[in-house]
């Protein structure tokens, strides 16, 4: 088990520019703005997305594209140190109609996204690989 302590720090609402990449576009924030862990929690709406999940037998991401639109219906996740840059780790829950995809979100083009951020001040966890899962993890 490893704990980390924090106070909150700065609370953001971050409006993402249309037809733009999600995770590019808040990676550029956090670089921009210095903020190494935070909390993120997100609404809106997306269009080709790429989510997937882990195979923890073969010890590596299943991606799946998703085209067209689809609502946000739940977005969060975490910002801690990767390769000394800040890395967002972003889970979702995408749909339309009858259709739900969820898991680790890997790209998704903009159609209208706010995000929640709320930066942490104190010990900031650092990503390495685990060899026993085969996954970055806070060291």
């Amino acid at each position: 088990m490893k704990q980390f302590d924090f106070q909150i720090g700065r609370c953001i609402f971050l409006r993402l520019d249309y037809g733009k990449d999600l995770l590019e576009q808040l990676s550029e924030f956090l670089e921009m703005e210095g903020i190494e862990a935070a909390h993120i929690s997100g609404i809106g709406a997306v269009r080709n997305a790429e989510i997937g999940y882990y195979d923890q037998k073969m010890r590596e991401y299943v991606k799946r594209r998703v085209e067209g639109g689809l609502e946000i219906l739940s977005l969060s996740g975490n910002v801690s140190l990767k390769d000394g840059k800040p890395f967002p780790h972003i889970h979702a829950v995408l749909g339309r109609d009858s259709e739900i995809y969820a898991g680790h979100l890997f790209a998704a083009e903009v159609f209208a996204c706010e995000l929640f951020i709320a930066s942490l001040d104190g010990d900031i966890p650092v990503r390495e690989l685990d060899e026993l899962t085969g996954l970055h993890l806070w060291i």
